[in-house]
């Protein structure tokens, strides 16, 4: 071929490849040292076998990570892998998805279920200085941390992690413990110097403290997060227990997070968590958060957590910044703070658009209780703003110490007492513009409606209630609980803005 005939060729093959791209005809080549695949499946084989053939898989998930090279995917068919032990040791950046046939040709773990089941001896998975770890479609059960923070104390009896960057979605992790016979953390999950991603999960029946008589602590039955980053959104985090003993604290029944520099725990339901069920001092049934500078806690529902001792029975905050919004706090149980205990110190909080009812304290303080030193004064104010706190047992916000307190726009109705200065009876609450509506209300602030508040069976506003238009504006709360703007000249009192009304079959419009 001589010279122009060639340049002639070049061009063309050039222009000819380019077209083929654009329109997604030529399949994108793989970079010589990019991600493998690499296949497990029950009915494989280890030996002498690299797991890259889907025709010809592995048998244990292990063997897959061995062979594996840092970025690479491992796909994993439907089944039970229990190796009498941890099932996966990870220590470098994999992607690890349940979910396939036998045969790799089709995808759906709703049908084909890829278990790891530990058979009570090691986590279920380990992931050390990984760098990023993606867990997506699998089932975790029956994992032990027994002895993998220190030889006495268990962490993370369904996910260890430490200095990883961890990402689970639509896993479900359930009866594992993080140390069946002492103290322990993470019944569920454990990680430490992390970064956390968990979505579309569920997270039940863990435990981390698994021993009923023993003198040690148990923290975060379902997830313990210490430092630096959470995101928890879209999953269901249930009757997970922090500690069963009768001896010693648990913390975190559903969540415990400490150390967090930011966080988000968004659109969950967290349900039936308890932090001590059997009697000694259980700190934040739902949700504990400890020494952390802001959490953003929003759309989540946190109901029926409890403890017959200790504090918080849906959250309790220890010296940690947050912003609870739009959240339905419901039906949780503790002998102080049913609602929401929290003890302001260094940094912000905020609560906003919630709804707190049905909660009851054994001994004080049903709905939301404040905590501050007896002798040092406060260096922060809460801010509580668009709250509708009812039917809280026998008081809506209690503060005890020296306490600041900023309220506006909140619905308080139902309770023996409304807004409840413990002691000293000088704790500074500025409360302007809320409707209070108890058998006692000593503490009422500016522009106060006091009147039947009027509500539906689902705390929303019904035509006529005196909380229509009775707020005052607040610019940066923009929204009401369920997303609908705020109006304006107009804000109601309470979580809800405007009444609601249901639809009923025949088809009509029925005020509720």
């Amino acid at each position: 071929m001589n010279r122009p005939q060639t340049r002639l060729f070049l061009v063309a093959t050039a222009t000819i490849a380019l077209t083929l791209i654009c329109l997604g005809v030529v399949a994108q080549a793989r970079p010589f040292n990019g991600p493998i695949p690499r296949y497990v499946a029950t009915t494989g084989s280890d030996t002498a076998n690299d797991c890259s053939s889907s025709g010809s898989p592995c048998a244990t998930v292990q063997h897959a990570i061995d062979q594996a090279q840092t970025g690479d995917e491992i796909f994993i068919a439907g089944g039970t892998y229990a190796p009498g032990g941890t099932v996966a040791v990870i220590t470098k950046s994999l992607t690890v998805q349940g979910g396939f046939t036998a045969d790799f040709l089709a995808f759906d773990p709703d049908l084909y279920h890829s278990v790891f089941d530990a058979g009570n001896n090691g986590s279920v998975i380990s992931i050390t200085n990984s760098g990023f770890v993606f867990l997506h479609h699998l089932t975790l059960t029956n994992g032990n941390g027994a002895g993998n923070c220190f030889p006495t104390v268990g962490c993370g009896g369904g996910i260890f992690a430490k200095f990883a960057d961890l990402h689970i979605g639509h896993l479900y992790i359930h009866h594992n413990v993080a140390n069946p016979s002492g103290q322990g953390y993470g019944g569920g999950i454990y990680a430490n110097e992390s970064q956390v991603e968990i979505w579309g999960s569920r997270i039940t029946d863990n435990t981390a403290n698994g021993h009923p008589s023993a003198p040690v602590q148990g923290y975060g039955g379902g997830i313990c997060v210490i430092a630096p980053w959470l995101s928890l959104r879209e999953s269901e985090i249930i009757d997970n227990i922090a500690n069963v003993s009768s001896a010693d604290d648990g913390r975190g029944g559903g969540i415990y997070l400490s150390g967090l520099t930011s966080g988000e725990i968004l659109s969950n339901t967290i349900r039936g968590n308890s932090a001590s069920p059997n009697g000694l001092n259980g700190y934040g049934n739902g949700i504990y958060l400890a020494n952390s500078s802001s959490i953003y806690v929003a759309g989540n529902l946190i109901e029926n957590n409890y403890s017959s001792s200790g504090q918080g029975g849906g959250i309790q905050s220890l010296d940690a910044g947050f912003h609870l919004d739009r959240n339905r706090i419901i039906s949780n149980t503790s002998p102080a703070g049913g609602g929401v205990y929290f003890r302001p110190w260094t940094y912000a909080i905020t609560l906003t658009n919630n709804l707190i009812a049905k909660n009851n304290s054994v001994s004080c303080c049903d709905g939301v209780y404040v905590t501050g030193d007896h002798v040092l004064p406060p260096t922060v104010t809460p801010v509580l703003v668009n709250n509708t706190i009812v039917h809280n047992g026998s008081h809506g916000v209690c503060t005890w110490g020296y306490v600041n307190l900023d309220m506006a726009n909140n619905l308080i109705a139902f309770h023996d007492v409304g807004i409840w200065l413990r002691h000293p009876t000088s704790a500074t609450v500025t409360a302007d513009h809320n409707l209070l509506w108890n058998t006692s209300d000593p503490v009422v602030g500016t522009n106060a409606v006091q009147a039947d508040p009027l509500l539906s069976t689902r705390y929303g506003l019904r035509e006529g209630s005196p909380a229509l238009d009775a707020g005052a504006d607040v610019s940066w709360v923009t929204t009401d609980l369920e997303g609908n703007p705020r109006l304006p000249g107009a804000y109601d009192i309470g979580a809800f803005e405007g009444p609601r009304w249901d639809a009923f079959l025949p088809l009509t419009l029925r005020n509720y």
